[in-house]
């Protein structure tokens, strides 16, 4: 018997083969509920095979075929190449059962076809193996061996041990008809049961017990054939299998009639009997009923021997088993003989050649239809050759329409790639030239920074310069002018009209003094050397309050924080510096508040008037204003400016600087 594959659907269903009946009924019901459920289609589909397969395949084979019938009819609707192959399978291996090998080879090979189409391995090695078990069951021992090497090929490319192992235990038994040693059929079926056990796959198990039996059995190692089938026979009856069971009971058979064990021969063809009742396979009866006829023989109970061989050879006969009626009309010569019913026995006899030679002559038929086949593809092919000739004119013909399209066709590509190419390059081109005005654009703006800084660095420098010799030389001279002069007041005597002018001029001279060390002062403050920044904008705010100019109120939060070097500070007052001279020199403000703050590396400075705003569409109104300096140093520390102004309601600066 060989070893049937449903696809990846076995590991679904291998665990209900392997229930005990109550634990069957359980799991029916449970698959009768869930194919009841089933909200689509493919799920349906599903359950209706598994409760075919896993529960009635073995024991009632015709609910079985319902059920698949059931799930063929969805599987056709969806358009499902699995759920047809399932269903191919499955009706193969119970038609396989029922002795129907031909109808069984039909279903395997529209398996093959879908299975090829589908481009899968997993399909093509269940379909081939179930190919090759067919081809075997009609004695096509050479066509099996191919579908077995194309079965093991593809398990092989996906690793599937599992599933080589059983298509292992299917191969040994057909070693002896290709012309392997039966030494090497032995290895092979050892190696199917050592990789079933590893795997812990009883199904497989069976089935490589089995077959490695009947290497022993060709060995003459009968015992060791009984041991094996014994454990083969307590797997299958576990399970459930019926079908594998009744090849089990033959195996048992056919070792006890060579060891003359007629007592347990007789035992386990009543279970045949049974088994091929409820499995509704009519051929094992044909076998059952001749080894009862050998039972009543070996007992010299010749009556009852002749009543089961010739039921042997009827039940052969229905169901075309050819080589169970030669053996049968063998038998029953063998019977006549001894009862002295020569006649019959020549009659036997002469059946018994007939039936070897319809085998021989089915063989012969066969042949001939095989080379008829070959003839009729033969003739075919001298007509297709006749045709072909006829077709080459045409194919010229067409092949020169089709060179001349293939180079207009090329002509075409070629100006397409061509247009391509040129658009391609002029974009190229474009994307370059914008590409160099960006970079332009960069390098004017840089140049620009760099120029500002410049100027700035050299405006500051010029400022401390101016700065020191006003303080220094003529700030020296004007102080030095009113200690002259006081002095020489001390010494002289001058008239009163005289006296008020002198005090005049001393007040003048006080003022100059001052005014000069305003002027030295803002062009560079000393309290921004001395002080740091905010002391020193805090200072310069106090100085405008204090003037009457303007006053200020400064706020600070954070600025001490800040860890800039002396370019960027001096930078920092000078903007708040020009803010505060543009709220005194245009806005006729009355207040204004100055806020410096400091917030994640980034000094923002806030100056708000009261004062008269401007419109801000007026651009040379603004730079006018000193924004154009402004925002030239705001630049040059790479930060941004924005200014709010109305008419009448003053004017809100707000600059950030990244420090």
């Amino acid at each position: 018997m060989r070893y049937f594959l449903l696809l990846a659907f076995y590991l679904f269903l291998s665990p209900f083969k392997s229930m005990a009946q109550d634990e069957n009924a359980k799991e029916c019901a449970k698959l009768f509920n869930a194919v009841k459920n089933s909200m689509d289609d493919s799920t349906k589909m599903m359950n209706l095979i598994g409760l075919g397969y896993g529960i009635y395949s073995g024991s009632k084979p015709d609910s079985a075929l319902y059920y698949y019938d059931m799930a063929f009819a969805i599987a056709k609707r969806i358009k499902s190449k699995f759920g047809m192959l399932r269903y191919y399978a499955c009706y193969s291996d119970i038609l396989s059962a029922r002795g129907k090998y031909y109808e069984a080879l039909n279903m395997s090979l529209k398996e093959v076809d879908i299975a090829e189409s589908s481009n899968n391995d997993h399909y093509r090695g269940a379909a081939y193996n179930n190919l090759a078990g067919s081809y075997t069951d009609i004695s096509e021992i050479e066509k099996a061996y191919a579908a077995y090497l194309k079965s093991i090929a593809a398990y092989e490319r996906l690793d599937d041990k599992k599933h080589l192992a059983a298509v292992y235990a299917n191969v040994l038994g057909i070693f002896f008809s290709v012309g392997h040693s039966p030494e090497k059929a032995l290895q092979y079926g050892l190696k199917a049961i050592e990789v079933s056990r590893s795997l812990d796959n009883k199904l497989v198990l069976a089935e490589a017990l089995l077959n490695t039996s009947s290497v022993y059995v060709n060995l003459g190692k009968l015992n060791k054939a009984l041991s094996l089938l014994s454990e083969a026979k307590a797997i299958s009856e576990k399970l459930n299998d019926k079908t594998t069971q009744l090849s089990e009971l033959a195996a048992f058979n056919n070792i006890y009639v060579l060891q003359g064990r007629y007592e347990e021969l007789k035992k386990y063809t009543a279970q045949i009997m049974i088994l091929a009742k409820e499995t509704g396979n009519d051929r094992v009866m044909a076998d059952a009923e001749y080894y009862l006829g050998l039972y009543d023989f070996n007992n010299k109970s010749y009556p009852g021997a002749a009543v089961h061989l010739k039921k042997s050879i009827l039940i052969a006969r229905q169901t075309k088993a050819i080589l169970v009626e030669e053996k049968a009309y063998s038998a029953l010569g063998d019977v006549d003989l001894l009862v002295g019913n020569i006649m019959a026995y020549h009659t036997n006899r002469l059946l018994e050649d007939s039936v070897r030679t319809k085998l021989h002559a089915d063989q012969i038929l066969i042949n001939t239809q095989e080379l008829e086949t070959k003839y009729n593809v033969a003739k075919k092919e001298v007509e297709i050759s006749n045709l072909n000739k006829e077709k080459q004119i045409q194919a010229l013909t067409l092949q020169k329409r089709t060179i001349y399209i293939v180079i207009l066709t090329c002509a075409l590509a070629m100006l397409v790639v061509l247009t391509w190419l040129i658009r391609n390059n002029s974009i190229r081109k474009e994307n370059e030239r914008e590409l160099k005005e960006q970079q332009i654009q960069i390098l004017e703006k840089e140049k620009e920074l760099l120029s500002t800084q410049a100027l700035m660095e050299g405006q500051e420098a010029e400022r401390s310069r101016l700065a020191k010799d006003l303080h220094d030389g003529l700030g020296g001279i004007l102080t030095g002018t009113k200690y002259s002069l006081s002095s020489m007041k001390q010494n002289m005597i001058i008239s009163a009209e005289n006296a008020a002018a002198f005090e005049k001029t001393m007040n003048m001279l006080d003022q100059s003094i001052s005014e000069l060390r305003r002027v030295a002062h803002n062009m560079m403050p000393e309290s921004l050397l001395k002080l740091s920044l905010n002391d020193a904008i805090d200072d310069y705010c106090h100085q405008i309050t204090t003037s009457g100019a303007l006053k200020i109120t400064y706020q600070s939060f954070d600025i001490d924080k800040l860890t800039a070097n002396e370019a960027v500070k001096i930078a920092v007052y000078r903007i708040v510096q020009e803010l505060i001279n543009n709220v005194v020199k245009h806005a006729g403000a009355k207040s204004a508040i100055v806020q410096i703050t400091l917030k994640e590396a980034i000094l923002g400075i806030t100056v708000e008037d009261d004062g008269k705003g401007f419109d801000l569409t007026n651009l040379s109104f603004a730079e006018g204003m000193g924004y154009k300096n402004l925002k030239s140093r705001v630049d040059f520390l790479k930060g941004n400016i924005d200014v709010k102004s109305e008419k009448g309601k003053g004017t809100s600066v707000l600059i950030q600087l990244p420090v």
